[in-house]
């Protein structure tokens, strides 16, 4: 049974206000034993391939953010030719903050959905940990390392 709220938070997006609520579900296991741990894989993560596990499968990385700047361009364009502060320079910032905020969205999406499929197949996952703002300033790469990330 779920208790009352824990939380409650209001955020506002490019398209809208959402309300989110914390319940606590005292149905929900705490731990599995180690006993139970039957198949564990180590997942490599990188820019030339989503991820790598150890045993040799690769996701290959979709590109969101390359795939829709040619979009995004376009739309800056327009903006940058509107009066600041103006409605219709509003309205055009809201365009491109609602295409960034679906890019994101696809990338979430997709990370929901890779993890999804490896807390599926293994019961023990190793990931290695990496410092994404250092590895981002390298000029080169940090688009790409960007558009990997969430």
């Amino acid at each position: 049974m779920l208790g009352f709220p824990q939380n409650v938070r209001r955020t506002q997006d490019a398209d809208g206000y959402y309300v989110s609520f914390s319940l606590e579900d005292k149905s929900v296991p705490n731990l599995i034993s180690i006993d139970n741990i039957k198949t564990a894989v180590g997942v490599d993560v990188g820019l030339k391939e989503f991820l790598t596990t150890n045993t040799g499968e690769t996701v290959s990385v979709p590109n969101f953010y390359r795939k829709a700047q040619s979009n995004l361009a376009r739309k800056q364009r327009k903006v940058s030719r509107k009066q600041i502060g103006s409605n219709n320079w509003r309205a055009a910032q809201n365009r491109i903050a609602r295409l960034h905020q679906h890019i994101a969205r696809q990338r979430e999406d997709f990370h929901y959905k890779t993890a999804h499929k490896l807390v599926k197949k293994y019961d023990l996952i190793a990931v290695e940990d990496l410092n994404i703002r250092s590895l981002a300033k390298n000029t080169k790469l940090s688009k790409s390392i960007y558009d990997v990330g969430k």
